[in-house]
């Protein structure tokens, strides 16, 4: 039973005894440790704050005080909403009441039916309310105030949001980079803000927006280019929006002039007239709506410069002004001339990149939504939402979502824990309901920046090789690695949202009118093909060889190349498991067996399981496949973690298939092989920079 402290019932409960009727229910699950009078909108309430006790903190993880509100009218109205933001923000309870989550009592009948109604956002706090009436009548019922607060937390998505946020609620992370841009804004300097969709780029803009007014020092203008009242205006006529916008929000009146090339002066003229200590900053979201390579809105081919120069030759003479650019590419800002003119953005925008959420970030928002929705992530789940998701906010947040609808379906009970296991095994399930959202993420990649995009189908589809040739220009795999697609580990690129990476591939198989992602390759061309890839294989070996002797790092083969390379270079594309067989048996012998001898006569028996995997890790996968297709193929019975190798070998190169269901099964594996052999060959090349 919770206590009622000291100063409470000496204090607000001596004043206002007719509360203590209800408020004894609370003991059930809290102490009361504060309380007081406030007035907010017109209207008079009380206040209090309640300390959950062990078994509430258990239950619906509550780690702060809560704030309970009482309102003594007969009827609710949006002001009382309102008031309990106010008090919520204000001292004492700033910083020590839960920020999530408030109960209201009300005098009113069916008080809950009415917050739904006003509370049917996603971004509104959780309220629990209750009535005084149902309270006063369950004195005595020690379950009542608990069940009440379960039945309204338990059955809210609070992952379920799809929209940028507009407030401070659900918003999670980001707060060096806040710091980093206020700042700039505060001395003068524009910013970008760079990265895939749905990575909370408009979130973060409208925290900055909301910091920066809040201060008082700054004027904001937020613009959403993506918008038709914006895009399809003239660079003439957003730039007389941009004036209007400012005269309202500064209170200085203003004439704009009639003819537009004297706009630039205007707006200078008008910031100049703002007090000397306040600054300007506008925002400027999906800035590539308005660029000249916008593929909306053809005039900004031509408006571009003359609207860009405008604001440029505004900060240079005012200094009080700032502009925040976002979009997904820095292209913009990138490129020092357009047609031979100077790009008024280059060199004077320095920008960062807004990629997924922290571990410790995506860990801290499965914790502190899940157990205010009843399930209690694992702290292990992030890190499967990380591998997965790559940190992305919407398809971290919507893959939690699916986690929670999944129990609800399924008629569990809440509260419940969550296990990585439960996490795997709806990964098929749940993956397939987030294709629309990576299709969503990668979209103004696709469609502002194909060359970028192509890039990354490559490495997508599994042509490793192929990607590592394009990212020699360094732009490309800049870009990609700072959007979060691509992580290279140890000089070998990897797709970092599994999912996205599925989504493109599967996008480019349905492209070309494939059920698969690997491109089969014809049969009418695999004599060519199966010639050229065993020249450029045993090329490469070559290469590598070489490349080992230089760097003095551990040698393949030896002194020498592999032997029996006429058998390997003689090889013809299978055509049954009889001649797959074969091709395996000679792989073996002249890249695997030739290894591990060679390491043997250095007197290194595990030379091919130590020395060469460390040397050549991604290599060593690709031999590693050829031993154990080889002893699947020559052994009737493999031993339990050989076994459960192959089969994942197997179900990387079928695509999930079953062996029954590939129609040329021999080739499929056959082609699997010399391209893992070829791309991991490019990848250590490029680790000792060949």
């Amino acid at each position: 039973m919770g206590t009622i402290q000291k100063e409470v019932q000496d204090g607000h409960l001596a004043r206002h005894e007719e509360e203590l009727l209800w408020l004894r229910s609370f003991q059930s699950a809290f102490d009361i440790t504060w309380a007081s009078s406030r007035k907010a909108h017109g209207s008079d309430y009380s206040v209090y704050f309640l300390r959950p006790t062990t078994a509430t903190k258990e239950t619906f993880g509550f780690d702060q005080e809560i704030m309970l509100v009482y309102s003594k009218y007969d009827s609710l109205e949006a002001r009382t909403l309102q008031s309990i933001e106010q008090f919520i923000n204000d001292d004492p309870a700033r910083g020590r009441v839960d920020r999530l989550f408030a109960s209201l009592v009300s005098e009113a009948d069916n008080p809950g039916q009415w917050v739904d109604k006003y509370t049917s956002t996603n971004e509104a706090r959780t309220i629990a309310v209750f009535s005084a009436n149902e309270l006063r009548a369950s004195a005595g019922d020690a379950w009542y105030v608990r069940n009440m607060i379960a039945s309204q937390v338990f059955t809210r998505d609070l992952f379920d949001f799809r929209l940028p946020l507009e407030r401070d609620t659900y918003f999670f992370g980001r707060t060096a980079l806040l710091h980093k841009f206020k700042d700039g804004v505060e001395r003068g300097e524009n910013r970008g803000l760079f990265g895939l969709r749905k990575t909370g780029k408009t979130s973060f803009l409208y925290k900055l927006r909301r910091e920066l007014s809040e201060d008082g020092n700054t004027i904001s203008l937020f613009y959403d280019c993506k918008s038709p009242s914006v895009r399809q205006r003239t660079w003439s006529e957003l730039l007389s929006k941009i004036i209007i916008d400012l005269s309202k929000e500064s209170g200085i009146s203003v004439e704009l002039p009639e003819d537009s090339r004297f706009l630039s002066e205007t707006l200078s003229e008008l910031i100049m007239g703002i007090p000397h200590r306040k600054k300007v900053s506008i925002i400027f979201d999906e800035v590539e709506y308005i660029s000249y390579f916008s593929k909306t809105d053809g005039h900004w081919g031509d408006d571009y410069l003359p609207f860009w120069q405008s604001i440029w030759a505004a900060q240079s003479e005012t200094r009080k002004l700032s502009a925040i650019l976002a979009g997904v590419s820095p292209q913009l800002v990138e490129v020092d001339k357009i047609e031979k003119i100077q790009n008024p953005l280059f060199g004077i925008v320095p920008y960062d990149y807004l990629t997924g959420l922290s571990q410790d970030e995506v860990r801290r928002m499965l914790l502190t939504l899940g157990r205010r929705m009843g399930i209690k992530f694992q702290p292990q789940v992030a890190d499967i939402f990380m591998s997965e998701y790559g940190g992305h906010p919407l398809l971290c947040r919507l893959a939690a979502s699916f986690t929670y609808q999944q129990f609800i379906q399924e008629g569990e009970k809440l509260p419940i824990r969550v296990s990585t296991a439960e996490i795997e095994k709806q990964k098929t399930i749940r993956d397939e309901g987030l294709v629309f959202y990576c299709g969503h993420v990668i979209s103004e990649l696709r469609d502002f920046y194909p060359e970028e995009y192509q890039v990354f189908e490559l490495l997508a589809c599994g042509e490793i090789a192929d990607y590592l040739d394009f990212t020699t220009l360094p732009e490309y795999k800049t870009h990609l690695e700072s959007y979060g697609l691509v992580a290279t580990i140890d000089h070998s690129p990897n797709v970092a949202i599994p999912v996205v990476g599925t989504h493109v591939a599967l996008e480019v198989a349905r492209r070309e009118g494939r059920k698969t992602i690997r491109k089969l390759i014809p049969a009418s061309d695999r004599p060519k093909w199966i010639k050229k890839r065993t020249q450029d294989i045993n090329s490469a070996f070559s290469d590598l060889q070489r490349t080992g002797k230089s760097e003095g790092v551990p040698l393949l083969f030896g002194p020498n190349t592999y032997p029996e390379s006429h058998k390997f270079m003689n090889v013809n594309a299978v055509k049954d498991l009889d001649e797959l067989r074969s091709f395996l048996n000679i792989c073996n012998r002249c890249f695997v067996e030739s290894i591990e001898i060679y390491g043997k006569s250095i007197g290194r028996d595990r030379y091919f399981w130590v020395e060469i995997k460390n040397a050549y890790p991604r290599l060593h996968h690709s031999l590693h496949r050829i031993k154990v297709y080889r002893h699947n193929e020559f052994h009737l019975q493999l031993n339990d973690s050989v076994d459960g190798i192959y089969r994942k070998f197997i179900r990387q190169d079928l695509e999930n298939r079953e062996p029954a269901n590939v129609p040329e099964l021999a080739f499929t594996l056959q082609q699997a092989v010399l391209d893992s052999l070829w791309n991991n060959l490019q990848v250590e090349l490029s680790r000792y920079g060949r």
